[in-house]
């Protein structure tokens, strides 16, 4: 009688690769690219290191996929927070004045680090192609979905965008991904200027009513 080998699942596999992921993504909070400890990595998620290279060629592979990842996940938790603010506003005032809190909520330790996180990923994927193509889908994607809800917004009537929503989908990521030169610059004075002077670009960008710009300066004093 023929004696059947343990063969490993495929789910061993995909829960070996997840503990990997886990740890890479924490190894790269808390060091970068640069002092990213592969050994930490493998000790942490009590992996071997050929198991490491099966499933991502090398330690540049684990990195650039965790990267990938992270930059996946807050997209799409982006998109689901601002659809959310969307879905759950009853009228345009409830709407722009959610999103003049959102907007000075940029300025936390946890916004900051995201910010820190992103640059990482733009990064690493300028000298890696492979990334950078999977970089620019995730993103083009995401885009996409953050366009689709500014069209949500405008089928209300609560804005008349005078551009392509597209184009301007591209003009706010592009504002709010600016704030790092605020993080680095070390001004925290200017930061809640910058919250009202964001607020008041976006309504310009999609066409929302200049009434709702002094929003901005009323949330901060209830």
């Amino acid at each position: 009688m023929a004696v059947v080998k343990n063969v490993p699942k495929r789910s061993d596999g995909v829960e070996t690769m997840a503990r990997l992921m886990v740890e890479a993504r924490k190894e790269l909070s808390k060091h970068g690219v640069d002092e990213f400890d592969v050994e930490v990595v493998l000790e942490n998620s009590k992996t071997a290191r050929s198991s490491l290279y099966h499933h991502f060629g090398s330690k540049f592979g684990l990195v650039y996929a965790a990267q990938l990842e992270e930059l996946t996940e807050s997209l799409n938790n982006d998109n689901a927070v601002f659809r959310l603010l969307v879905e759950t506003s009853t009228s345009e005032k409830e709407f722009f004045g959610k999103l003049t809190e959102l907007m000075h909520a940029t300025s936390t330790k946890e916004f900051i680090e995201f910010r820190r996180n992103r640059i990482r990923v733009f990064s690493s994927a300028t000298s890696n192609k492979k990334l950078a193509d999977s970089v620019r889908a995730a993103q083009v994607k995401g885009h996409l979905y953050f366009t689709e809800t500014l069209e949500i917004l405008r089928d209300r009537g609560w804005i008349k965008p005078q551009f392509d929503l597209h184009t301007v989908t591209y003009m706010i990521h592009g504002l709010l991904f600016g704030h790092v030169l605020l993080d680095f610059s070390r001004l925290p004075e200017l930061e809640e200027g910058w919250g009202d002077t964001a607020i008041a670009a976006i309504i310009y960008l999609v066409g929302g009513s200049e009434k709702f710009a002094p929003l901005a300066k009323s949330s901060k004093n209830k």
